[in-house]
């Protein structure tokens, strides 16, 4: 997940997390609020009915309300108000409860205020009722509106979050990443400065230059290390074996000393090819070829099959070439790619049965294109798929020649040229070989 994600993940878990504290503290405070409001209003309601009562008299309010207790009730019977005697005898202080009344069959809720009041030395009691259903209304009402607005408040801060971490974190989205995700050979790398306020840019912008810079270093004196041991080694063995081809030519040598000067110069040339193929997977790996060529596919195989043909034939296996005419490959390294089909075809050959075959296969694809070979010979097992890779692992058992490299030295140029290597094998049904090319190679 992206800084700039994660930054405006933690402030909208953050804000929706005081949005939720927020939520329930005005949530108590608009009950609150409703409450002593309503209290009020009844408090207003109770000043104007004594006042009513003081101008027209007690009796005459008696009188005109005889029929009924709660007479005085509007119309949605959201209010009432009632004056009755008092016949406890004992004045109470002014008072607020909740209690259900009954008007005209029907039971209703409501916020009552009771007063205990005197005239002519006679206990009065005044009753004030709200609709609780009103009352919950307007406290629905409220908290719909205060909902809205602390709603609208967390949207608009995440957006204006996400606005300001996307141009706080733009050095480092569009000036040190791509910078990055750009870098294929070290050699190649630029080392431009950034320009921005924050100092950690700037720090790590200065740092993978540094860093870079050492790679350089360090990449430079390999290949200064590999030319001159390639040198070095190679320089005592062509001795070497100079030296045994002067000693075959003498006549007067026993043929068991003969025969251990061809077994030296066996291993003298083993050794030869060993830091050959040392050489081309380091070269490979340090990005020393150029990636310009532009070649036929079909063409390059059957060069490949002219060149192996004879080792085919001592073993008694069919070359197919089945890849279409006019297929090309382009942006390769046309050297690197016959190294890589010649180490595959030769493994078809080698590790195949008398009487089998090897078939070369192309398919385009939406990703790119896939080159198949596969042969009918002895397969892998499931347990080897992992390893032959490795530099110097061969199948057990297997009673070929070879040092182990050619799929190590394949894997190498596969991943030079941005493809990869996936093997179906069954054991004693043969393998396949599948190299996938990016679509930019066809």
């Amino acid at each position: 997940m992206r800084l700039q994600l994660k930054l405006a993940l933690i402030g909208a878990i953050a804000k929706i997390v005081i949005f939720l504290l927020l939520f329930t503290l005005v949530q108590q405070k608009i009950e609150s609020l409703t409450l002593r409001q309503t209290d009020r209003d009844l408090i207003k309601k109770k000043d104007k009915a004594l006042s009513i009562v003081k101008k027209i008299g007690i009796k005459t309010y008696l009188d005109a309300e005889k029929d009924s207790a709660f007479a005085s009730y509007n119309m949605l019977k959201d209010e009432y108000i009632a004056i009755n005697l008092d016949t406890d005898g004992q004045a109470g202080p002014l008072s607020f409860s909740q209690e259900a009344r009954i008007i005209e069959d029907e039971e209703f809720d409501f916020r009552i205020l009771h007063l205990d009041f005197e005239i002519d030395h006679q206990l009065y009691t005044l009753e004030i009722g709200k609709n609780i259903q009103m009352i919950d209304s307007l406290d629905r009402t409220l908290k719909n509106i205060s909902i809205s607005i602390i709603l609208l408040v967390l949207i608009i801060t995440i957006l204006f979050d996400v606005g300001i971490y996307k141009y706080l974190l733009h050095p480092l989205n569009q000036r040190i990443i791509p910078k990055l995700r750009t870098v294929v050979n070290p050699e190649t790398f630029q080392y431009t400065e950034i320009k921005s306020t924050t100092s950690d840019f700037i720090y790590l912008n200065n740092t993978i230059n540094d860093l870079m810079r050492k790679v350089n270093e360090i990449l430079g004196n390999q290949k200064k290390f590999i030319g001159d041991v390639s040198h070095e080694l190679f320089t005592p063995i062509s001795v070497m074996q100079s030296k045994l081809d002067n000693l075959l030519i003498s006549d007067k040598l026993p043929a068991k000393t003969v025969a251990l000067i061809l077994d030296q110069q066996s291993q003298l040339m083993r050794l030869q090819h060993i830091i050959k193929a040392l050489l081309l997977i380091s070269r490979i790996e340090n990005d020393q070829y150029a990636k310009t060529d532009s070649f036929g596919l079909p063409e390059l195989i059957r060069e490949i099959f002219n060149a192996i043909e004879e080792r085919a034939q001592i073993n008694h296996v069919t070359l197919n070439n089945r890849i279409p005419e006019g297929v090309v490959m382009q942006a390769a390294n046309k050297y690197l790619i016959y190294t890589l089909l010649f180490n595959l075809v030769s493994n078809a050959i080698k590790y195949n049965k008398p009487g089998g075959s090897v078939d070369v296969d192309f398919e385009r694809n939406g990703e790119g294109a896939t080159l198949g070979i596969c042969d009918t010979g002895c397969g892998i097992a499931a347990e080897n798929l992992e390893i032959i890779f490795g530099r110097f692992r061969r199948v057990e058992g297997a009673q070929t020649e070879g040092q182990g490299l050619g799929l190590s030295i394949a894997r190498s140029i596969a991943q030079f040229h941005e493809a990869r290597i996936d093997v179906k094998s069954e054991l004693g049904s043969g393998s396949c070989f599948f190299v996938r090319f990016p679509a930019k190679n066809f």
